[in-house]
């Protein structure tokens, strides 16, 4: 005998809701599984790529690229020395004994030492045609300091000219002159000072660079580089030279 289950509305109803409900559930797997496909897809996956066009690095840069190192500054040139002169009174030299050696002064002020009279004299009628005298390399340290120390005249006096002096001079071209130190020194490339040529010949010789584009600036403006004083037998001949530019 076959028996029959006869159910209720509200038991109808309760077992519809657990039908849709069973039906829910399984929707929610598939979803799940479908998700689970898009989150793990291959490097080639939409979500890669984004990542990807997020996290690019700008064409031709790089966080780890090393910045280029700065220029060295480039390298200044040095000045000449400034010039360094005293002014005088060309109408009231005079010239006196001091010891053993000559003095050249303006009253009371010295301007020139000397190792005998006559250069003394000679040094005066150089002297009464200008109103100052100028030096390069006052200030140098050098042991034998006198020796780069370098005088010049500068603004004419306007005094009748009186007799004319004697001295020892060497003429030169102003067109040929050059600065030299070290290794290009053509006398001693082991020497550390600055000299001034003009072609083969000497002229002076510096303590330092500034010194010595001083130099060459007075030099530019004559031809001739003279001397009084010269060939005296002090043991520190410069200290009695006095030097002459025509």
């Amino acid at each position: 005998m076959t028996r029959t289950t006869h159910h209720g509305p509200q038991q109808t109803v309760r077992l519809a809701f657990v039908a849709v409900l069973m039906l829910g559930l399984t929707g929610c797997a598939a979803a799940g599984t479908s998700g689970a496909n898009v989150s793990g897809a291959s490097p080639s996956s939409s979500s890669d790529e984004g990542l990807g066009s997020i996290g690019e690095l700008p064409a031709g840069g790089g966080g780890d690229q090393v910045a280029s190192p700065s220029p060295e500054p480039p390298l200044v040139a040095a000045a000449p020395a400034p010039e360094d002169c005293v002014s005088y009174n060309p109408a009231n030299l005079t010239v006196g004994a001091l010891g053993d050696a000559w003095i050249l002064k303006d009253g009371g002020h010295s301007l020139e030492l000397f190792d005998t009279k006559s250069d003394a004299d000679n040094a005066l009628k150089v002297a009464r045609n200008w109103k100052q005298n100028c030096f390069i390399g006052r200030g140098n340290d050098k042991p034998d300091r006198y020796r780069y120390i370098i005088n010049y005249f500068a603004t004419p006096s306007g005094l009748p000219l009186g007799l004319a002096p004697t001295l020892d001079c060497v003429s030169y071209d102003p067109a040929q002159l050059a600065l030299y130190s070290g290794v290009a020194h053509p006398a001693d490339p082991n020497q550390d000072e600055w000299a001034l040529y003009s072609g083969p010949i000497p002229l002076l010789f510096l303590a330092s660079e500034p010194d010595a584009l001083r130099a060459k600036i007075v030099a530019e403006e004559h031809t001739k580089r003279c001397l009084i004083g010269h060939g005296n037998d002090r043991p520190d001949p410069a200290r009695y030279l006095m030097y002459h530019w025509q």
